[in-house]
């Protein structure tokens, strides 16, 4: 068995040990409900628009039918969608060292790097798996309550653009997994600094709001969650002509794209890297107490 095979086998593994927890199972029905409940909220209101609704926002609908994909593709995108890929790395490697099963895995022919690798590789083909579950439904859903959709050409681009987005949390999560080796402290770990960033993102954009200094929503663009939530509608925005409505975010400039592309690419790098280290200077691995 040689080096691929071993990984595909580890990979293998992390699927299994994942698909047997409740959890996972929970939160992407909860996703999909999200995109369900959108698409019987814009139903609403295409089919019974409310008495007085300015004549803006009724152009504004129908001006996003052709385009109802995209809304519904971008919805679990920057919450759902990060919150589950912290749920499917967070205890990728702590729950290994919690049982005791890491000495049994690593007593095999196995390097590891290679072991690593195979667990990192089975967390993302289980966050690419759900983002094209919820990718496929949004598009099913819009072609079916909204007439045909236009632009479609561009969606596998966008799927990888949200694939790609969410390796940032992703690897953060694997990042604590790995270092602290403790599950509960791993999920804790992540999340809270996946929370924090939506906080303090939102109060830069308030005090933004207030002074009107450009400082502040560049200081923004530095926390891990500015470039995994946006850099899928940014994409979006430079490939899909969208008319301009209240409903779908207008396109971004070169440079914010280029800029949250290149921060997640640093910011995985960086807690890949970090795992790495600590992963091949540990000595023995010990079931934690």
């Amino acid at each position: 068995m040689n080096a691929l095979q071993r990984v595909a086998v580890i990979v293998g593994y992390e699927w299994r040990r994942a698909l047997a927890k409740k959890w996972l199972f929970a939160l992407v029905i909860l996703a999909v409900a999200i995109q369900v409940l959108i698409f019987v909220v814009f139903n609403f209101l295409f089919t019974n628009p409310p008495p007085g609704m300015p004549p803006a926002l009724l152009e504004g609908l129908e001006q996003t039918k052709p385009f109802m994909w995209i809304v519904e593709v971008l919805t679990p995108q920057g919450f759902f969608m990060s919150l589950i890929v912290i749920m499917i790395a967070g205890g990728s490697m702590s729950e290994e060292y919690e049982h005791g099963t890491s000495d049994i895995l690593l007593s095999k022919p196995i390097t590891k790097l290679e072991y690593m690798t195979g667990k990192y590789l089975g967390g993302l083909s289980l966050l690419s798996f759900v983002a094209a579950l919820t990718t496929i439904l949004g598009v099913i859903l819009a072609i079916i309550f909204f007439s045909p959709q236009e632009s479609l050409q561009f969606l596998p681009h966008v799927y990888l653009a949200i694939v790609y987005s969410n390796l940032v949390f992703l690897s953060l999560a694997f990042m604590f997994s790995e270092v602290l080796r403790r599950t509960t402290l791993s999920y804790f770990s992540a999340i809270g600094v996946f929370i924090a960033s939506l906080v303090i993102s939102g109060v830069l954009s308030a005090v933004n709001s207030f002074t009107g200094e450009q400082l502040y929503l560049d200081v923004s663009k530095w926390l891990p969650n500015w470039g995994a939530s946006n850099f899928p509608s940014f994409v979006m925005g430079k490939l899909v002509d969208v008319p301009s409505n209240p409903f779908i975010s207008p396109a971004q400039g070169d440079s914010d794209l280029l800029l949250a592309g290149v921060f997640v690419a640093v910011y995985t790098v960086i807690f890949i890297v970090v795992a790495t280290i600590k992963l091949v200077r540990s000595d023995v691995t010990k079931k934690t107490a």
